[in-house]
């Protein structure tokens, strides 16, 4: 007969969840970490929608001139172009009385273009501007006016060759950008490192931070196996989120597990604090080992507080 495949692989998951308990305690603190990633992502994510600032990290490239009208219609502002040469047209643009930028002029196409840089240069070369794809027409007739009189010629006639659109690298926020990018990519670099603690915790939990940080192990594979395996067959206490096994001491919550050898353990105290409006009593357990690491978890019964202690300072006694 035809075995059923889920009657076949349900014993199996029962039995490989029961023989790495460990494993799963970590990457529930795992997963549990990477939700507040997730939700910094989120938030930053629907700002950045909400505001339009997702399409502002990268700079539209303009190939070819007729490209811009279509640009500029559709809300697309940070646009980038090369230039073989840009003139100093002699007009600066000024804040606060400070000179923040100047307007220059290429010839493209039989056409004037006007870009405004932060640049004190007469002549640039080979230079690519970064910045906003904007309209102007009051500050382009004012500099259009001083040319035209300049050269003897009318400011009709430099209109003719002058294109309708400038792009502002002053008017480009780039501090501002800058934040909300490395705000993004922190937030990114976090979900990452918190998938590879993911992976870590399945297939190589002797990695993780809390087993690294075990004082006294020299072998973290085996103490992994030895602690899953403790878990498996050698409980003697468990309720809730505590577990005593003959070696160790393991609580674990949803965002820490602590992980105690008992033969380690020098101090073990019980403290009661009362808390909230309803003056309902906290029982702390504090416990310090013989490399100076202090463990202080919380406990809403007293009574898994009176029957740990007496099974931890048992094994110690040993």
């Amino acid at each position: 007969m035809r075995r059923q495949p889920w009657r076949w692989r349900q014993p199996f998951l029962r039995r490989m969840m029961q023989n790495k308990r460990l494993n799963l305690f970590l990457l529930k603190n795992t997963v549990m970490s990477l939700l507040g990633s997730a939700v910094i992502m989120a938030v930053l994510t629907g700002l950045m929608v909400q505001f339009h600032l997702l399409g502002n990290f990268t700079f539209h490239t303009i190939k070819q001139l007729s490209d811009i009208p279509g640009l500029y219609n559709s809300g697309i502002s940070n646009v980038e172009m090369a230039f073989d040469k840009l003139q100093y047209m002699g007009y600066d643009y000024c804040m606060d009385g400070k000179r923040v930028g100047g307007y220059y002029c290429a010839w493209i196409n039989d056409k004037f273009m006007i870009v405004l840089i932060d640049d004190t240069e007469t002549v640039i070369r080979d230079y690519t501007v970064q910045g906003q794809l904007k309209k102007d027409p009051a500050t382009c007739s004012y500099i259009l006016s001083q040319c035209a009189e300049s050269a003897g010629i009318s400011k009709e006639q430099l209109e003719k060759i002058t294109y309708d659109y400038m792009i502002s690298e002053i008017d480009y926020p780039k501090t501002f950008y800058g934040i909300v990018k490395l705000a993004f990519y922190l937030a990114l670099a976090m979900m990452a490192l918190s998938l590879v603690e993911i992976v870590c915790c399945i297939f190589c939990p002797w990695y993780h931070p809390r087993i690294r940080h075990l004082q006294g192990v020299f072998d973290r594979k085996l103490v992994v196996r030895d602690i899953n395996r403790q878990l498996h067959d050698a409980v003697v206490y468990e309720s809730h989120n505590c577990y005593v096994t003959k070696k160790y001491l393991i609580i674990s919550t949803l965002f820490r597990t602590d992980i105690v050898l008992l033969r380690n353990i020098e101090v073990i105290s019980k403290h009661t604090e009362r808390k909230g409006r309803t003056g309902h009593n906290i029982y702390k357990l504090i416990i310090s080992n013989a490399a100076g690491m202090i463990y202080e978890h919380n406990f809403k019964s007293e009574s898994i507080v009176d029957e740990i202690i007496p099974l931890i300072q048992k094994k110690n006694t040993r």
